[in-house]
């Protein structure tokens, strides 16, 4: 399984996290059957013209520290997940360092409250310049509809659900859920800040719920193509109903 998502960089994200605590998370994705990391720190689309080589030199002396202790079993990459708060000119959209493993891919976000149809054609600016967004998390946006979301991956998104998100009863565990359902998604990934979020998690889920055919593609063959800079594969849609229990427990937790 490869995980394209998590902020696992001592000292880059969070200055107070040390190598030994990512090398333990590293131990704990490589026994779970991880085999590839992309390492994604947060960088602001407005910062990058200013602070972006600064940020490079960063993220390189942390995955050089992370490298020398991390797991065998891992091969890490590197990349980095883009606040979507400036518009990505020419120049930042040619430049691979600031992509997924050197790749087409550009891991990005919005701000929450980001309007439907400026993202979209947010997403399409990128997109032409032969760049293919993957949008973290899209079960965040409280305003995304199985219309507006189409409408993204129509412009070229693809959508990278959070994978313990997606097993939560909550309205964002309900909405990426809808958005499994109706074929939208295109991998899972664990955003990992340290702590025990895992790839793993959809990974059972969905193999308890009868799901296996479609979580190689998640978590293995679309992961693989962004390493591979290559084409990802139409994951089909995958009926997840929402369990009653579930339901009530949502309603009452909000």
């Amino acid at each position: 399984m490869i995980d394209v998502h998590s902020h696992l960089l001592p000292g880059v994200d969070d200055g107070s996290r040390s190598v030994e605590q990512s090398v333990e998370v590293l131990g704990r994705f490589a026994a779970a059957g991880v085999t590839d990391v992309i390492l994604t720190p947060h960088i602001k689309a407005s910062g990058i013209l200013d602070y972006g080589e600064e940020m490079l030199t960063i993220r390189q002396e942390a995955y050089t520290a992370l490298s020398a202790d991390a797991p065998g079993e891992i091969r890490l990459h590197l990349g980095f997940e883009i606040m979507l708060d400036d518009v990505l000119g020419a120049k930042e959209l040619a430049d691979r360092r600031y992509s997924l493993a050197s790749s087409r891919y550009y891991l990005v976000e919005f701000h929450p409250s980001v309007a439907m149809g400026s993202a979209a054609n947010v997403i399409a600016h990128i997109a032409h310049h032969n760049v293919i967004p993957v949008v973290a998390h899209p079960e965040r946006y409280a305003q995304l509809n199985a219309a507006a979301a189409a409408v993204w991956v129509e412009r070229g998104a693809k959508f990278a659900v959070d994978a313990t998100t997606l097993t939560e009863a909550s309205r964002r565990g309900k909405r990426a859920r809808m958005l499994l359902n109706q074929g939208l998604v295109a991998l899972v990934a664990a955003d990992n800040h340290g702590g025990q979020r895992s790839i793993v998690t959809a990974a059972r889920f969905l193999e308890e719920r009868e799901c296996k055919p479609v979580v190689d593609a998640l978590t293995r063959g679309n992961p693989q193509a962004i390493l591979d800079d290559g084409e990802m594969t139409d994951v089909p849609p995958v009926e997840l109903p929402e369990r009653f229990f579930d339901s009530v427990k949502m309603f009452l937790g909000g």
